[in-house]
């Protein structure tokens, strides 16, 4: 029978009862084809920045994020065959003064250099100013027509920026048009002439970037390898692809970490589908009697069956997809927000694309969860005996044998531990995310032997609780074992969900603001007001440490660079302090873990040894007392590895230096932050205040405390996981749902039951109470099951699998407080959640319920 016409006639008249199975697969829905959604987006966001560096430039030549070198390298590199064209560039960030400090993106080179304003695809006419001479003063620059024109600039007119020398004014000689290099960030782009850059944000003679146009006959990958045999050790050559293959690595990560939520949330959503099924069928078993007893085959009725199901499925699709699409406009700058944190890079503009595919999968998921949710219930439903099923009138069916059962959970245990034994030991995050899946399938599988252990306990306690009435509840609940199993399981997934990202989120936090809180000490942290990528403060110039030395009350000064460096193949950061950091603790001191050779801290600030973060070691299989060898702008820098520490600015590893040595090999004279110690009893705040008003316009600065700035790390991180949360809420309200479903179902299953009740004089209040214990004794045992399955899961990825997934290397720190406040949440939800089938029960009259069928 291929027609639905049986499936909507038993449908119909159970609406309102299914209506909360439907949200449950739409909430399901929702959550895949939002995040499958974000995904893309995300994405493609990313790669959109990229790609708007328009024009020829097909390789890039560079040091790392803030590190210059000799210009005189393009004569070499220009010498290697199939290049066409090389020119050096001096690039840097530069902030408006107003409230908005927007980020501009500074491209300097020669513009007098036709060939090289042709390399960008800019117009030389009148009007993009790149011909008029007062462009090399060092004051001018050109700006895009997208930027300027919103805020009224025109030619001659002045804008004040903030660079890392100070506040300056400069005068626009020109307006670009949206073409080739001027589409790069957005729009949000200064052009000038390399010389006027180098005095305003750099030093003469040196670059940090050189594009290399190749000749479009040559394979840009052989002309690479060419060019980096030409080059000194310290420097790069990459194409844009290898920055988007980057990208696509971070993404995989968060899709990764987005497809576990995923599995838990259609998981609730299946528990749910399936006990409200089971139950409906359960329910109907007497008309299903009779469709046997006039001869239709098992078969047809499981099929008829089934088809239920895949209309539930529909209408949960109908319904979640318009609801995820939605979600995704939430979600998408949460995640946009946390990729940008990890990459360091700026955030940039997303539009939420609804993509066919994305929507297929989700309502591939969807119908295929519904399907699954029917064909088990189904097949019990049709199996049985005539008479026996004409007799059960809505008794839980027989289902597989306790020895199955028994089987089916040691196999699922033996699984979970192969998985986890092989995460531990092969270090694949696949291992971890399999490990994932089956700690969550595990979850589901434990709640049946859960509640076959409390069943004499529980029978005790509802009678101590409530008296009598409680006896009816604790009765109720062990002798349908099945539907409290599931709805047990479905809590314990959905609560051991958000315990789970919970405890990464709070071992990621707790982590960061342990160790800042050692290694930031001193009275006050002076740094740019500007983020220039991600979380990190946009440097400025050295002299900056020399005029906070002035400053009366100053007793010690310290600069710290912060920036990105290559190293065996791939990204790490260095974090170089002066020297003086290292050898007085009163401006703090980065704690050690594990071995350190002698006298580390002394032999760190002489720049005879460097300290690695932990991530370091774990991603490129370092150790301490190694030797380690930093490919520089100036050659190899060849150093030891005296300790080893737990550091947040790279997830593929830092390394913590003295600034001294970093300044002569990698030529940046720049500091990311200055640490103010200030003279014993001096007044903070007053030289706090007179920070300010000396130098904080000039430069742009931002003054804290030490633990303020602690704290403005600790926020980056909780901004970073601001995503998590709403999906961990998404799957906290299908889990109300879920409960909602299981009381709403049992108070219409016993409607003869509580009329009986009601006629022995039963009082109303005391139903009531009846259905809210229920609720009550549900959710501590779904509390039980998802405390050991949140505490699972949020060990092997703190521990285990989120290291090898991000590449951060944290502490574990169990959130036993916000464990308490999710357990007193929980129980609120399940009163909330009984309350409308309390008062639903409580108001049922006598005659009515034991006429009800």
């Amino acid at each position: 029978m291929l027609g639905f016409r049986l499936p909507l006639r038993f449908l119909r008249g159970h609406v309102g009862r299914l209506a909360l199975t439907v949200v449950a697969i739409a909430s399901g829905v929702a959550q895949v084809s939002g995040n499958e959604i974000v995904s893309a987006a995300a994405l493609q966001s990313f790669l959109d920045v990229i790609d708007t560096t328009a024009g020829r430039p097909s390789l890039q030549v560079s040091a790392g994020a803030g590190a210059a070198f000799r210009d005189e390298l393009a004569g070499a590199v220009t010498a290697v065959p199939g290049v066409e064209r090389v020119v050096p560039v001096v690039s840097a960030s530069a902030f408006t003064t107003d409230a908005s400090g927007e980020l501009l993106a500074v491209h300097a080179f020669d513009v007098t250099d036709k060939q090289a304003v042709a390399v960008y695809e800019l117009h030389d006419d009148e009007a993009s100013g790149l011909d008029d001479p007062k462009l090399l003063q060092s004051n001018a620059l050109v700006l895009t027509r997208a930027f300027a024109e919103p805020r009224g600039l025109g030619l001659g007119g002045t804008i004040e920026l903030d660079t890392m020398r100070g506040r300056r004014t400069f005068t626009v000689r020109g307006l670009l048009e949206p073409h080739g290099v001027a589409r790069l960030s957005q729009g949000n782009l200064i052009v000038m002439d390399r010389d006027a850059a180098e005095d305003a944000f750099g030093h003469r003679g040196l670059v940090n970037r050189l594009d290399v146009v190749v000749d479009r006959d040559r394979d840009p990958e052989e002309v690479a390898r060419a060019i980096g045999g030409v080059l000194p050790s310290g420097l790069q050559v990459e194409a844009p692809e290898q920055r988007k293959a980057d990208l696509h690595k971070v993404m995989r990560a968060f899709h990764a970490l987005l497809a576990a939520l995923d599995l838990v949330g259609i998981g609730a959503a299946f528990l749910i589908a399936f006990n409200g099924l089971s139950t409906l069928f359960e329910a109907r078993a007497w008309q299903l009697g009779v469709l046997r007893a006039v001869g239709v085959s098992p078969r047809a009725v499981w099929w008829e069956l089934v088809k239920e199901g895949l209309l539930l499925g529909v209408a949960g699709v109908v319904v979640g997809i318009p609801a995820g699409i939605g979600f995704a406009h939430l979600v998408l700058p949460h995640i946009l927000k946390a990729a940008a944190l990890n990459s360091k890079v700026a955030t940039p503009d997303a539009v939420v694309a609804v993509h066919l595919s994305s929507l297929a999968i989700a309502a591939a998921v969807g119908l295929g969860a519904s399907l699954l949710a029917a064909v088990l219930p189904a097949w019990r439903a049709a199996r049985g005996e005539v008479v026996d099923t004409l007799r059960g009138r809505g008794a839980e069916q027989q289902s597989v044998g306790g020895g199955a059962r028994l089987a089916i959970r040691v196999v699922a245990a033996v699984a979970i531990a192969a998985a986890i034994g092989l995460q531990l030991t092969t270090h694949t995050v696949a291992w971890g995310l399999v490990a994932t899946v089956l700690i969550v399938v595990g979850t589901g599988l434990a709640a049946r032997p859960l509640v076959d252990a409390v069943r004499v306990p529980l029978l005790v306690a509802c009678r101590w609780v409530a008296g009598p009435i409680g006896r009816f509840t604790g009765m109720h609940m062990t002798r349908n074992p099945r539907r409290t199993a599931l709805t047990v399981a479905m809590l314990g997934v959905g609560l051991g969900c958000t315990l789970w990202l919970w405890m990464v989120a709070q071992s990621f936090e707790r982590s960061v603001v342990d160790v800042l809180t050692q290694a930031m000490r001193s009275d006050l942290v002076v740094s740019s007001s500007h983020v220039a990528s991600g979380f990190l403060e946009a440097p400025v110039d050295a002299n900056l440490l020399d005029e906070l030395r002035a400053i009366p009350g100053v007793r010690q000064v310290v600069g710290d660079r912060v920036t990105d460096s290559h190293h065996a193949g791939g990204a790490i950061a260095i974090d170089a302090f002066d020297p003086v950091y290292f050898t007085d603790p009163s401006f703090g001191q980065w704690p050690l873990v594990g071995a350190r050779i002698p006298d580390v801290w002394n032999a760190v600030a002489r720049g005879e040894a460097v300290i690695v973060s932990s991530n370091f070691v774990l991603n490129l299989r370092a150790a301490v007392g190694d030797t380690l060898t930093l490919e520089t702008p100036s050659g190899p820098f060849t150093t030891r590895i005296g300790g080893v520490i737990t550091h947040f600015t790279s997830p593929r590893g830092t390394v913590l230096m003295s600034r001294d040595p970093y300044a002569r090999h990698w030529h940046d004279a720049k500091v990311t932050r200055a640490f103010v110690e200030t003279d014993a009893g001096a007044d903070v705040a007053a030289i706090r205040a007179e920070i300010a008003r000396r130098l904080g316009r000039s430069y742009g600065l931002r003054i804290r405390t030490s633990p303020e700035i602690v704290d403005y790390f600790a926020s980056q991180v909780r901004i970073g996981f601001a995503g998590l949360y709403v999906l961990a809420g998404l799957v906290l309200l299908v889990v109300v749902v879920g409960i909602s479903d299981t009381l709403a179902a049992g108070v219409l299953e016993r409607t003869r039951e509580i009329g009986s009740l009601r006629v022995v004089g039963v009082p109303s209040a005391a139903i009531r109470r009846m259905v809210l214990l229920e609720g009550c004794a549900l959710g501590v045992l779904g509390l039980a099951l998802a405390a050991v399955s949140g505490l699972a899961l949020g060990t092997l990825w703190v521990q285990a699998t989120f290291p090898y997934l991000f590449g951060w290397v944290i502490a574990l720190h169990v959130p036993w407080a916000y464990g308490l406040q999710v357990a007193f949440l929980t129980m609120l939800a399940c009163l909330a959640a009984a309350w409308v089938p309390s008062r639903r029960a409580a108001a049922c009259e006598p005659a009515t319920a034991l006429r009800y069928e």
